[in-house]
């Protein structure tokens, strides 16, 4: 069984495994035609998984303007706060915590955030 003493604080770990980090220690960036986004790439392409995953906040009044990825299909995965997202020519649903949204490749859509709170999602390029 293990004890306390077994475990690595995080500042240790920082030295020792480069797999484990924090998010607070990712650079967070703000994608194009995003208002309002701050983005930390959590696993990039480099890591050689096959995929891509994004730690994204969209502040109260923040948007992901309507585009588009040719590349890559997108999965959302909603953990705090709402949105409402437009996918293709459909009309907007609105989308809070749980919600999982399919977005297959080139197809266009937009995101918009509702109410006074932060949406928080996970988000996978594959």
């Amino acid at each position: 069984m293990w004890t306390s003493g077994d475990f690595l604080t995080m500042a240790e770990s920082r030295k020792t495994d480069p797999l484990i980090q924090h998010f607070s220690e990712i650079s967070g960036y703000s994608p194009p035609a995003h208002l309002g986004t701050v983005n930390r790439r959590l696993v990039d392409g480099a890591f050689g998984a096959g995929f891509e995953m994004i730690l994204g906040r969209v502040a109260a009044g923040g948007e992901a303007s309507r585009h588009q990825h040719i590349d890559a299909a997108q999965v959302v995965y909603i953990v705090k706060g709402e949105a409402a997202v437009s996918l293709g020519e459909e009309a907007p649903r609105r989308c809070g915590p749980g919600t999982v949204i399919r977005i297959p490749k080139g197809l266009a859509h937009e995101l918009v955030t509702v109410g006074d709170e932060a949406l928080e999602c996970l988000v996978v390029y594959a």
